[in-house]
């Protein structure tokens, strides 16, 4: 359940917020459960607040610092988080249906089970991040960074992976993904793939599976 002071505090806008924030720097904002649908949080100093359940439908979160933040089965449906920094924050089950998530911080974030059908995640930095399970049917990934990133069991159908980076990726156990949406990827390389899939790659798209050249 949110704390009404903090939520109260929010909702008097982000300069308001922010400075509450830098005066009160060891407090951790509790938000868990609040109705933020719609909300004006762009640049919302938002780092380790509890917002498990909240509602953030619409929201405006771009460029917010989520650093570590709670964000479990919270609900983000086309919200814009654009060049938002998510540094290993929780978003276990979270709803993320058409979220702009462009230019977006991901590393180390938790996204296990999380929904992003139809996000656009063009150039979104996900190093490290885990998406296992994750919905990512007709997202947009294109120049997005997935340097060790771990999609094992998501659903990746019509995902759209051009000039993304799939580095040491695990892909094992991935739903719906194809030689033609990997041959689209800038590299593939240390990959862990389904046999039939590399063997494919490496007949068709040998490049995608090269290492750095010295």
């Amino acid at each position: 359940m949110a704390n009404p002071e903090h939520l109260a505090k929010l909702k008097q806008g982000v300069k308001a917020w922010n400075t509450w924030r830098e005066e009160n720097p060891n407090t951790r904002p509790h938000l868990a459960g609040a109705d933020l649908s719609e909300a004006n949080l762009n640049g919302a100093f938002l780092v380790a607040a509890n917002l498990e359940a909240a509602s953030l439908g619409r929201a405006n979160l771009g460029r917010a610092i989520l650093w570590r933040a709670n964000l479990e089965k919270v609900t983000l449906w086309r919200a814009n988080l654009e060049e938002a920094d998510l540094l290993e924050a929780n978003l276990h089950g979270a709803d993320l249906i058409r979220a702009n998530l462009k230019r977006t911080g991901f590393l180390g974030a938790n996204l296990e089970g999380a929904s992003l059908a139809g996000a656009n995640l063009e150039r979104a930095d996900l190093w490290r991040a885990n998406l296992m399970k994750a919905n990512l049917y007709r997202a947009n990934l294109e120049k997005a960074t997935l340097w060790r990133v771990n999609l094992q069991e998501s659903n990746l159908s019509e995902a759209n992976l051009k000039g993304a980076v799939l580095w040491k990726a695990k892909l094992l156990g991935a739903f719906h993904l194809s030689v033609s949406q990997l041959s689209l990827a800038k590299t593939i390389y240390g990959a862990e793939l389904e046999e039939d899939l590399k063997t494919q790659i490496g007949k068709n798209y040998p490049h995608l599976l090269e290492g750095p050249k010295r």
